[in-house]
């Protein structure tokens, strides 16, 4: 998944402050734990660069696209040659947009744009943001920037650094296009190319959900978890299995050994972990424990709207 959860999104954090604040381990931990209320009371009056993206990003994960921008924006003005703040702040453009209206939508993702772009020409080596960039050109459309043949441009690139990369970038192009037996082909690819092809297996999975082929998706999910993978992907695995409406006792099993597993990130944080395993929890018509597990992930993160609304259903 990409963007919120993305397969492929372990971001390196760079610990260099001067002051205590951030500096210190614990809060970088809290965040990849998905501590969210304890991360915002520990940074909410810091006011350093790397503060500001560490709090935009507990913002960005509990889709608080405001509070996520208008913090990413104090990052980048106060660091504007770091790579790292344009491309968080690109993210959160992005999913602004994404929930905007009609109206003001375009504008917010041009600046999305302009953030991915300036965050590839500030760090040409990073296939994080060079992946980013290729996907807002596969999505938006040419008023807006995009444009397929950019986003190749963008695969080409990756590939000098990422073979399976820059194939899953091509698979979505071919996606995009509709030439659907071509993406099938470059998703393969990019399984064979990469070192740990658990994440592709799983991006393979959502190509057949969306196909309307869901014993594939659930073969491809199955395969996937039988491969090393690190405890992020149980998350993906779980989520897929949601969104195809199929084997639901194995979804509850892989969130609940992937919240045990001690391997918690922050494209999976905690809290949306146990938010998705009450919507399954939900579909399995357990009410209670759905209830409980909204309940844990406000916890963790009470500014998160979509655990306090599901909640709400069902008390």
């Amino acid at each position: 998944m990409k963007f919120l959860y993305s397969t492929v999104f372990f971001l390196v954090l760079l610990l260099v402050f001067t002051t205590i604040c951030a500096a210190d381990p614990a809060v970088v931990r809290l965040l990849s734990l998905g501590r969210m209320n304890e991360v915002i009371s520990a940074l909410t009056n810091h006011s350093d660069a790397e503060s500001l993206n560490l709090l935009s990003r507990a913002y960005y994960a509990m889709e608080r696209w405001d509070d996520a921008v208008r913090c990413g924006e104090r990052a980048v003005a106060l660091r504007p040659q770091e790579a790292r703040y344009h491309l968080w702040l690109a993210r959160e453009y992005g999913r602004k947009a994404a929930d905007a209206n009609p109206l003001s939508a375009a504008g917010i993702a041009r600046k999305a744009k302009n953030e991915f772009e300036r965050a590839v020409e500030l760090d040409p080596a990073s296939v994080e943001a060079r992946s980013d960039l290729s996907q807002y050109y596969t999505e938006a459309p040419a008023i807006m920037g995009g444009g397929l043949a950019k986003a190749r441009e963008q695969a080409a690139e990756v590939g000098k650094r990422n073979a399976a990369e820059a194939h899953w970038i091509l698979a979505q192009a071919a996606a995009k296009e509709k030439n659907y037996d071509e993406a099938e082909r470059q998703f393969r690819s990019a399984i064979q190319e990469a070192r740990s092809p658990a994440g592709y297996w799983l991006q393979l999975a959502e190509f057949y959900r969306l196909r309307g082929r869901t014993g594939d998706a659930q073969k491809a999910v199955e395969t996937a978890l039988v491969q090393p993978h690190e405890p992020a992907r149980l998350f993906d695995a779980a989520n897929e299995l949601y969104l195809s409406g199929r084997d639901f006792p194995d979804a509850v099993q892989y969130l609940q050994r992937y919240l045990d597993s001690g391997g918690l990130v922050e494209e999976a944080p905690a809290f949306r972990a146990h938010y998705l395993l009450g919507q399954v929890y939900e579909k399995m018509g357990r009410s209670s424990a759905a209830a409980s597990e909204y309940q844990a992930s406000l916890a963790l993160a009470s500014g998160f709207e979509r655990a306090r609304k599901a909640l709400g259903r069902l008390q």
